[in-house]
């Protein structure tokens, strides 16, 4: 059959057009967005045969960019290829977003929530999304039919979003009921709430969704703890005119007692020392919650014991009222270190982190290993976060990975001040790097030793130092350094000027330390005015020699354990003065459920005469808080009636405190007890102070010491001492 000759020209034409090159783009009506901008969204170019199934996807793309109202294109036929023009109209760019009505959540607070900035080029669903998060917003925080509009005023490519609220149906609280409760008193129930019933002026019933949910998982709980282990809770919220009504909706379900307790699986161990771990008894009411940490025991024993992969079940038998224990233990295999594995540290060297892992190739992995390694890591202070966990290779070998996040910086410019009751108030210039490296020039961090310059002017001391130690020297657990410094006490009866270096050295073990500090010092005493003392210039060199047992769980922020630090000080290597300084210091931590108990033991002997900045003084923090400071022990009083605070050659000193974390192991709040005296010699121990009170302490991480404020009462103040203190050691950097 013959094509009719019009049909065939018909056909060449389209052909020719359709298979044809583009040999130029033309892309009109955009102001903002150039027009090499819009070529990278598209996958036409000049130079490639023209297809129009590809460019219609090309305006596709174009469109869900959300830049453009509109896009569209038309071809031109040139002798050689096809000349292609888009022509698009580009949404406005936003030039202001204005919030009205807004009065509970602030306009900077919407401008994050709404997500849209202005310099944005409009985008209708991104603004859709946007005022629904407002929305939500308003929900979250009882204000449930609050009302949100958005108008778009459009001019000369620029546009202003107008966002209307009107803040509404903020949810008081007039009325909680509960239906179903048969076994508890509503009474009961009521004071497991947060939310209350407004009653004003004191409470205001405001309702708050995340604070009702932990209202549902309180009741849930008290519930749990009763027997009640099939309890279930549902809830219903109305918003009415004068309020909303919560209802309670309760199925309380059986009460169970405690019946059989049986272990079943591979127990390895002796049965009768896995029971210890179990609170629940049998006949008692079933308590959920004895009975998760009853698992988290036994599991904990089997963990500490190298069996890192126990799984431990509960698996519920019911009888009747009564509900049968069986805890179901699969212990796996002990598991052993195959490697340790430093991950996340760009700056601190593998074997400062190493060194401080409790776990070596061939160890068995326990939880009290890895749990050390956590507090010796943190101890360092270089780390923001610490994760240490198992890598399983194979049956019974695993690495162990540590894996770190260091803080920004280690070293510390501090300029601030302080004050504190003994020594009134301290300006203070501080350096110091806690992660040094004094073989990793220019930056000197990585190596884990310690460099710090301080220089403090106060009312009542000068104190100029600098210290360096290396604590791993020659890459053992030796640590050696010096120290140079200059010091100057001036109390109201006499004056002392200290100019000293010392050099100190010490060798570690897993419990154990043994250091010594080898020291030269000469001392001026002047503006004396007490007659038992004389001034002048004196020189001393000594040796103190300490020796340190300590198993705490942490330096830093001990919850349990024992330290023990001894410290025998021999001046008489020349010099002017000729004694021996005797010092014991017990610090003694147990965790009392949310509480710890510290106890402190400071005992401290002087076998010969010495000056009395050489002296102890008793009384504020560190000895006996409800007294003034120093105030403790031997004085004179001359022919003016000034007391004159001599110190002595024995100190006793005993410190009880509980101590309660308000916020992780940065502050706490603490109640003590404080007994102890200063002693002209053994001969002469008769009463000792007692004192007792509460205060405050805050561990911030980069001061060196933490910021106390006691408020103590002396019982047994002398004559004309008030018996109530305040005593405050504090320092602030900027």
């Amino acid at each position: 059959m013959k094509v009719p000759r019009i049909l065939l020209l018909f056909l060449t034409i389209n052909f020719s057009i359709f298979s044809a090159n583009i040999i130029k783009i033309n892309i009109k009506g955009n102001k903002n967005i150039s027009y090499d901008r819009i070529l990278t969204m598209i996958k036409t170019r000049e130079g490639i045969e023209f297809d129009e199934k590809i460019l219609k996807n090309d305006i596709t793309i174009l469109l869900k960019t959300g830049y453009f109202k509109d896009v569209k294109y038309y071809t031109e036929e040139k002798e050689d290829g096809i000349e292609l023009n888009i022509e698009v109209e580009e949404n406005p760019v936003i030039e202001r977003i204005v919030f009205e009505g807004n009065k509970v959540l602030k306009t900077k607070k919407l401008r994050e929530i709404f997500d849209v900035k202005e310099g944005d080029v409009l985008n209708e669903e991104k603004i859709i999304n946007g005022i629904e998060k407002i929305r939500q917003e308003y929900n979250r925080i009882g204000y449930k039919t609050s009302q949100i509009d958005y108008q778009v005023e459009e001019k000369e490519g620029k546009c202003i979003i107008n966002i209307s609220i009107i803040e509404k149906g903020k949810g008081y609280v007039q009325k909680i009921v509960f239906v179903g409760n048969n076994q508890v008193s509503e009474r009961n129930l009521r004071k497991l709430l947060k939310t209350k019933e407004r009653k004003m002026p004191f409470i205001r019933g405001i309702y708050k969704e995340d604070v009702f949910q932990e209202d549902i998982k309180r009741i849930k709980d008290y519930y749990n703890e009763r027997g009640f282990v099939e309890v279930k809770i549902e809830k219903e919220v109305e918003y009415k005119e004068d309020g909303i009504t919560i209802t309670f909706l309760i199925n309380e379900g059986k009460r169970y007692f405690t019946g059989e307790i049986k272990l079943e699986g591979d127990i390895i161990f002796n049965e009768d020392e896995i029971r210890k771990l179990i609170l629940l008894k049998r006949g008692d009411v079933f308590s959920v919650k004895k009975n998760e940490e009853s698992l988290k025991n036994i599991y904990k024993f089997y963990v500490e014991k190298g069996y890192i992969r126990c799984n431990v079940e509960f698996i519920p038998e019911i009888r009747g009222d009564s509900l049968n224990v069986i805890y179901l233990i699969q212990p796996g295999t002990v598991y052993y270190t195959e490697e340790v594995k430093i991950k996340g540290n760009r700056i601190t060297k593998d074997k400062v982190i190493r060194r401080e892992v409790k776990l070596e190739p061939g160890d068995e992995i326990t939880q009290e290993k890895i749990k050390k390694t956590f507090n010796n890591l943190r101890d360092t202070n270089y780390f923001e976060d610490i994760r240490i966990y198992p890598e399983f290779v194979e049956e019974g070998k695993a690495n162990i990975v540590v894996d770190v996040k260091e803080r920004e910086k280690t070293g510390i410019f501090l300029i601030g001040g302080g004050y504190s009751t003994l020594d009134k108030f301290i300006g203070m210039v501080s350096i110091q790097q806690t992660n040094f490296d004094i073989t990793n020039p220019p930056k000197f961090v990585g190596g884990g030793q310690n460099l710090s310059l301080l220089f403090e002017i106060g009312t009542t001391t000068k104190n100029y130092k600098f210290s360096f130690t290396e604590p791993y020297f020659l890459d053992r657990p030796i640590s050696l350094g010096p120290d140079i410094y200059r010091y100057e006490i001036t109390r109201y009866d006499w004056k002392a000027i200290s100019n000293g270096f010392d050099l100190r050295i010490g060798r570690r073990w897993e419990n154990f330390n043994i250091g010594f500090k080898l020291l030269t010092e000469k001392v001026e005493l002047t503006d004396v005015d007490i007659p038992s003392e004389v001034e002048g210039i004196k020189r001393k060199n000594s040796i103190t020699t300490y020796l340190t047992f300590s198993n705490l769980d942490s330096e830093r922020f001990p919850t349990k354990g024992d330290k023990i630090k001894c410290g025998i000080e021999f001046a008489g290597l020349g010099g002017d003065l000729n004694f021996l300084k005797t010092t014991l210091e017990n610090n003694f931590y147990y965790p009392l459920k949310n509480m710890i108990f510290h106890s402190r033991t400071l005992i401290g002997y002087i076998d010969n005469e010495v000056p009395i900045y050489e002296r102890f003084f008793g009384g504020g923090i560190g000895t006996v808080r409800g007294y003034r400071e120093r105030s403790l022990g031997p004085r004179i009083i001359d022919n003016q009636g000034i007391v004159h605070y001599l110190g002595g050659k024995v100190i006793l000193a005993q410190n009880f405190e509980i101590l309660y974390p308000l916020y992780k192991d940065i502050f706490y709040l603490i109640g003590f007890f404080d007994i102890g005296n200063v002693y002209e010699d053994w001969n002469n121990i008769n009463e000792l102070k007692k004192g007792f009170g509460a205060g405050i302490r805050v561990n911030v991480p980069f001061f060196g010491a933490p910021l106390e404020v006691y408020y103590g009462y002396g019982p047994d103040a002398e004559i004309g001492e008030p018996k109530r203190r305040v005593h405050i050691g504090m320092s602030f950097g900027f």
